[in-house]
């Protein structure tokens, strides 16, 4: 919480440029793009967030380092940064994706063990320059004494997210919401909860980083 406090106002700043636009774009696009599907699934808003992800993660990445150095920063210069790093960033989503996926379906146990030990490799991209497949392996090395801890507070952030969109959904039904309010609140909620699980594995990878220079 002191890190908001501190850095809030540049957070706020950040999430109005790159993230709200995110929010916007994901309403309108499934009225767009699913009408006539019977799944009600949104197809176009998934595949816009799926691909413009790696684009605001490798800004915020590069934001949170600048913050934590004291070195100066632009909300342009960060989207010039995850735009640059786009191909690798969506590569490793692609492949951390595919194996969490793949472990899920093995008992799910396998699947938490790769989301975690993977989980630093975006990191890797924009903070270390790796290649996308040195980034996966980096990651996969940097996180052995993490991976436990990062299961558990990813979870315990998805319980709260998970909680909170109870919440909602309990106070649209009780006060009869109608239109976009409850979905607002619930794209407004799902962009908080991604901005502090990338703030919360940017500290993983610090402590990674501190912990792996004795070997270096």
């Amino acid at each position: 919480m002191v890190f908001f406090r501190v850095y809030g106002r540049d957070l706020l700043r950040f999430f109005i440029v790159l993230y709200l636009p995110v929010v916007i774009v994901s309403l309108i696009l499934p009225q767009g793009g699913s009408e006539d599907s019977t799944s009600g699934f949104p197809a176009v808003a998934f595949i816009f967030n799926f691909f413009y992800q790696p684009i605001y993660t490798g800004a915020l990445i590069y934001q949170l380092a600048r913050i934590e150095a004291g070195l100066p920063w632009t909300v342009r210069e960060g989207f010039i940064t995850g735009v640059r790093l786009w191909d690798k960033l969506l590569l490793v989503n692609l492949v951390s994706l595919t194996l969490t996926l793949i472990g899920l379906m093995a008992f799910i146990v396998p699947g938490l063990l790769v989301y975690a030990r993977l989980a630093l490799a975006e990191y890797r991209v924009v903070l270390a320059g790796d290649h996308p497949k040195d980034a996966l392996k980096n990651s996969f090395e940097i996180t052995r004494p993490f991976t436990l801890p990062i299961i558990a507070c990813t979870a315990v952030l998805f319980g709260v997210y998970l909680s909170l969109q109870l919440v909602i959904e309990w106070l649209a039904a009780s006060l009869s919401m109608t239109g976009f309010l409850p979905e607002i609140m619930n794209g407004l909620l799902s962009v908080v909860v991604m901005v502090f699980l990338t703030i919360l594995l940017f500290r993983f990878y610090g402590l990674a980083a501190d912990a792996d220079l004795p070997s270096n």
